[in-house]
């Protein structure tokens, strides 16, 4: 397997180094193309969360992201609250999205009461079907944007939750996606890595605004290929009109690049 001469872009800062010393392990050129930023929100504005929280307690806790709820878990620390919170999640009821955040939670010896099956919120929704959370009290860990089908769901069950938000997500500066565009239409890619949804949102919005959406589905349906880390990463550049979609069935960075490079192996 390899991706020997193959020019990647990669679209996740946060991540960026770690994915590009797997492209580079695969023989591949690799270039930092952030399209999502991430804004940790200041300890004094989730604190009052984290003290309601501790002090008023919950009947679930939903955490939907490993990073964020390893956020909460440094922000309690730094409130001196760290024990008490890990005390409340093992002794509340825990619901988890993603391997990333069931990992932090085996880690601290909790096993989560409810887990999705595929890496969605869709998916960690389903496994409520025989739990009543009418009248229940649920603490929703939320990951950045507007998560509208978990609060509709939660109000159509009837439960009483809160929001608690350690970070949330922005559009890089417009400069430096515009610029990502033009590299794009030109054909300086051979493929672009994805590890979010938000990541293609921004990038296709963007390229809307400047009435390149279409040319920029152009060059995915030819010479570029999109890969996704996950099932919701696919989902969005479906729903951006790209049909050549690789990803992994494990869902992880290294399975993405290793499925990418195993495409153009087939393709050679």
């Amino acid at each position: 397997m390899s991706l020997a001469g193959k020019h990647v872009a990669v679209t996740g800062a946060r991540k960026g180094e770690e994915i590009s010393q797997l492209i580079v392990n695969m023989e591949g050129i690799p270039y930092v193309r952030p399209t999502q930023g991430t804004v940790f929100l200041d300890e004094s504005q989730v604190a009052p969360d984290i003290h309601r929280l501790l002090n008023e307690g919950t009947d679930w806790l939903i955490l939907t992201t490993g990073i964020g709820a390893q956020t909460l878990l440094d922000m309690a620390e730094g409130l001196g609250l760290r024990e008490r919170l890990i005390e409340l999640l093992k002794r509340v009821k825990v619901a988890a999205r993603g391997y990333k955040t069931r990992q932090l939670l085996k880690g601290l010896g909790i096993t989560p009461a409810v887990s999705d099956d595929d890496g969605t919120v869709r998916g960690l929704i389903r496994q409520f079907a025989d739990i009543s959370l009418s009248g229940e009290r649920v603490a929703l860990q939320l990951y950045g944007e507007l998560p509208d089908a978990l609060r509709s769901w939660l109000t159509d069950v009837g439960a009483a939750y809160t929001e608690i938000m350690p970070y949330r997500h922005m559009p890089p500066p417009e400069t430096e996606i515009a610029a990502f565009i033009d590299e794009l239409l030109e054909g300086k890619f051979d493929a672009v890595a994805f590890t979010s949804s938000l990541q293609v949102q921004y990038l296709f919005q963007a390229a809307a605004r400047y009435d390149a959406a279409g040319k920029l589905r152009e060059q995915f349906a030819g010479g570029v290929v999109a890969a996704a880390v996950g099932i919701v990463t696919a989902e969005a550049l479906e729903e951006a009109g790209v049909s050549r979609i690789v990803q992994p069935d494990n869902q992880r960075m290294g399975g993405m690049i290793v499925e990418l490079s195993r495409y153009y192996d087939s393709n050679r």
